[in-house]
């Protein structure tokens, strides 16, 4: 059930409670301002956000971006990829081969690392993200030390919508990717759990049956419906549902709209049948 990184904004200056827009706009800027391309909108949190927000609220204890930057997170290897995915360089093609020696392909991933950490190197993200564990964005977004961070499902936002409404609705927005480096749009890195139905089991016949209960009768979009709408449901039909395209909420939607306009990202292991790439996720989380 693939579901986008997530790029939110918010704020609270612990003194007077002020929405992103209204901060942004003391500082000289709106969330039209936010680039659409590449490096212009890295640039634009790093090197112009980020010492207004400060700026503005007395504090030297805000960062304008939040990315992970520890071996320990599975969230930096996802948000690692989702830069090699911008870079267009991946190292196995849709076909399955494996391409990582092509000078091309190097030279992209060495500039997607280059970049990627060159937002630790700029102090635009905590010193403290290279020790991260898998929940310490969610903990810096939610404690108002990062104006945007990086999520790959709805926890944040679901965090704020639970214990601090206000800022679910009013303080904090789900934004869109900018364009890749080339200008182009690509894949939004998600995650998927799949059903398996073993053909040696005792019970295939009543597995079988319970999976097509989950999809036929639209069983499965329920569940994700009141299991904490963390995940998105993994077809067009369930995602297109009133729920999760309702314009009156500021996170569901733009994140069902991202998945659908996006390219499809597709999966190394399931293109090779080679195990050894899910070992080294598995690894790693």
């Amino acid at each position: 059930m693939a579901d986008p990184l997530r790029i939110l904004l918010v704020d609270d200056d612990r003194v007077d409670r002020l929405a992103v827009k209204r901060l942004l706009q003391q500082a000289g800027f709106s969330l039209d301002d936010v680039p659409k391309d590449w490096n212009a909108f890295w640039s634009f949190w790093c090197d112009k956000v980020q010492p207004a927000v400060r700026k503005a609220t007395g504090r030297s204890d805000i960062w304008g971006v939040g990315l992970a930057m520890s071996r320990e997170a599975g969230d930096t290897q996802v948000q690692f990829f989702q830069f090699v995915a911008a870079y267009d360089a991946d190292y196995v093609t849709h076909d399955g081969q494996l391409i990582i020696d092509e000078p091309r392909v190097r030279r992209r991933l060495v500039k997607a690392l280059e970049d990627y950490t060159a937002i630790y190197r700029k102090g635009c993200t905590p010193l403290g993200s290279v020790s991260w564990t898998g929940i310490d964005n969610n903990r810096a977004f939610l404690a108002q030390t990062v104006v945007m961070t990086l999520n790959e499902s709805l926890s944040i936002p679901n965090a704020l919508k639970q214990d601090r409404p206000e800022d679910y609705y009013e303080n904090s927005a789900t934004i869109e990717w900018p364009l890749g480096p080339g200008g182009q749009a690509f894949p939004i890195r998600g995650d998927f759990y799949p059903a398996v139905v073993h053909k040696d089991g005792r019970n295939v016949g009543v597995a079988k049956e319970f999976v097509n209960f989950l999809v036929d009768e639209g069983w499965l979009a329920h569940y994700l419906d009141f299991a904490g709408e963390r995940m998105m449901p993994p077809f067009p039909k369930l995602r297109d549902a009133p729920f999760w395209l309702d314009p009156g909420d500021p996170h569901r939607m733009r994140a069902a709209m991202q998945t659908a306009s996006r390219p499809m990202q597709y999966d190394y292991t399931t293109v090779t049948s080679d195990m050894r790439y899910d070992s080294i996720w598995q690894e790693l989380i």
